[in-house]
């Protein structure tokens, strides 16, 4: 067999592995009773900070799966290594905002929150050590913990996950 050949068999397996990690996760994860929406009870400022903290938690596991399925450990350790560092109770919060966030965010959600940055610093110990296997099943925690706390704590934004229908849907 050819090298490239063999490299193309690696990716493939890789990115089925991946997959197949989604599916489990997403097959074997029962969908929680929706909690009243987080977002509305935030201020402004704390939507944002959220908000900015969600975007740059997108970016970096859609190039955790790119480093997951290329082998590269350094990318997949510096990415997961960012969401882990995006706590926002680790962020520079005024302490009205401290209070602020404590009166909108039930215990819930703070715990949903806390043990999904941990489980991003375990990815990331995961690519520094090289581990492959450990890689895929922490990123496909890393995506559980997503899908759990939007099905609990963001059906506001993702109405599809309290089963109502998306705006503009129409059959």
């Amino acid at each position: 067999m050819k090298t490239t050949n063999i490299k193309r068999l690696a990716a493939c397996s890789a990115a089925a592995a991946v997959g197949a990690a989604f599916f489990m996760a997403t097959a074997t994860q029962p969908v929680h009773a929706a909690a009243e929406p987080i977002g509305p009870k935030l201020t402004p400022r704390l939507k944002q900070m959220l908000s900015e903290e969600m975007l740059s938690v997108k970016q970096s596991a859609k190039m955790i799966l790119d480093g997951l399925l290329a082998g590269d450990h350094s990318m997949v350790a510096t990415q997961a290594q960012q969401i882990h560092d995006s706590f926002i109770l680790e962020r520079s919060l005024t302490e009205q905002d401290k209070k602020d966030l404590m009166k909108a965010a039930s215990p819930e959600f703070l715990k949903l929150d806390g043990e999904f940055h941990q489980t991003a610093g375990k990815l990331a110990q995961a690519a520094q050590h090289k581990d492959y296997e450990l890689q895929r099943f922490y990123y496909s925690r890393l995506v559980e913990s997503c899908q759990s706390c939007h099905s609990q704590h963001a059906t506001d934004r993702f109405p599809t996950f309290s089963g109502a229908q998306p705006e503009g849907h129409t059959h």
